[in-house]
């Protein structure tokens, strides 16, 4: 008879893909999954998600006494097999670990690649996170690379990356041609994301059939408006529901994200499982995990020319367009990224950990 797992999943916000994680685990009947979320939502992100009070739980965390409190009195109520946190820095992460240590909770840690920091600060996070990984009983990293990082802090590491559920995206449909390409970008509109440059370098392309499609919000906005001007070409939709983003997906051929660095990019992802091509720098954990240079993609450094020369490749060569999209939805759907893959993935871990 196999054995049910508690898991106390502790956050900062919920987000979609998080949301379809922990509502594909509870449905698996090994499994009983509650979450702790620090806060309800934060900048940049206006999603309007329908949460489960059953399962889930969105503070609005600040450092004063009572929301300790509250964390203590959630932990103690659920009584947790398992304690998955979402980052070595998050808020509450040294009482989680307290609490565990004292209950006999097995500690698992949920992390991104390390941000790249120089210097003196790499040495200070380095140390950091050696010191809080001590306790941890298993490490998940998002994506290979996170896990290959993480090997020298611990000896049990698995890579998970963030899961979510694709139908409405593995039900597009694709033409075997393309040759008016349409590129598509989905996400931030921050210094982080290099979208001024990837927009500049479309611009220089003088071709009137291709299209771009820019969709997300955030402080370069404003920018983004006086850098397109009047290139009609370019389609700026600010931000979409999450609910609603597969329908972009579906009027757009390739992929664009110039990221200067990315932990792992859910986008990704989704835009995998909608049949596209990414074209995007190797600075992104789901793309090094995923995407070989002209095979299902094409890589690229940040800088303007490079960009531009990914963005021409899928130009110059419209039927690999449809090919490398076919191969991309594929991966996704034999991949831990697909939720249900996942809950057997993590089922298997946890088994482990027994």
């Amino acid at each position: 008879m196999n054995q049910k797992f508690k898991i106390l999943f502790l956050s900062n916000i919920p987000t979609p893909y998080q949301l379809d994680f922990i509502e594909e685990v509870n449905k698996n009947s090994n499994y009983e999954m509650r979450a702790y979320f620090l806060w309800e939502k934060e900048k940049n992100r206006d999603w309007l998600l329908k949460t489960n009070p059953k399962f889930i739980y969105a503070d609005n965390f600040s450092y004063r006494p009572r929301y300790y409190l509250n964390f203590y009195k959630f932990f103690k109520d659920f009584k947790p097999k398992f304690i998955l946190i979402g980052g070595y820095k998050l808020p509450l992460s040294n009482l989680a670990i307290f609490l565990a240590k004292i209950s006999g909770c097995k500690i698992i840690f949920w992390l991104e690649n390390p941000t790249p920091y120089q210097n003196i600060k790499k040495i200070i996070r380095d140390l950091h996170l050696k010191f809080k990984l001590l306790f941890v009983d298993c490490i998940l990293a998002i994506g290979k690379r996170a896990a290959s990082n993480y090997q020298k802090f611990s000896n049990c590491v698995y890579n998970l990356p963030y899961s979510m559920k694709f139908n409405n995206y593995y039900g597009i449909e694709r033409k075997t041609i393309n040759d008016n390409v349409k590129f598509l970008f989905s996400g931030q509109l921050i210094e982080r994301k290099n979208i001024t440059v990837l927009i500049e370098a479309f611009k220089q392309i003088k071709n009137k059939n291709i299209k771009l499609t820019v969709v997300g919000s955030g402080e370069l906005g404003d920018e983004i408006e006086k850098i397109i001007k009047n290139d009609k070409r370019i389609k700026l939709l600010g931000f979409i529901q999450p609910q609603d983003l597969y329908r972009i997906f579906s009027k757009s051929d390739v992929f664009v994200l110039p990221s200067r660095y990315d932990g792992w990019a859910v986008v990704v992802a989704e835009a995998m499982a909608a049949g596209m091509p990414i074209v995007s720098t190797e600075e992104t954990g789901a793309v090094f995990e995923f995407i070989k240079h002209e095979e299902n993609g094409y890589l690229y450094d940040i800088n303007k020319e490079s960009i531009k020369d990914g963005l021409m490749f899928y130009i110059n060569n419209p039927r690999l367009v449809y090919k490398h999209g076919c191969k991309n939805r594929k991966i996704i759907k034999n991949s831990a990224v697909d939720a249900k893959n996942m809950a057997l993935y993590l089922y298997n871990i946890l088994s482990n950990l027994k």
